[in-house]
């Protein structure tokens, strides 16, 4: 994994410090983009405020999985 990969972001509007990674690593912007609306699908099954959100593709400098990818692990 590179240190900056690309994640599927959900901010909330009023409060745009407040960032999630959502979805990723993607070692690609295209690949984020092709999982996301399968994971904002999957974030309103866990959250349904998260129709609120606003969503974007980041490149950011982590090592973490996004949260989707941490709860498939605790599975």
């Amino acid at each position: 994994m590179n240190a900056k990969n690309f994640y599927i972001v959900a901010t909330v509007p009023n409060e745009p410090s407040l960032q999630v990674k959502v979805s990723g690593p993607y070692l690609t912007e295209q690949a984020a983009q092709a999982d996301l609306v399968a994971a904002i699908d999957e974030v309103m099954d866990i959250d349904p405020s998260a129709k609120n959100y606003q969503y974007s593709i980041s490149r950011v400098e982590s090592h973490k999985p996004g949260v989707i990818q941490h709860m498939a692990t605790d599975v």
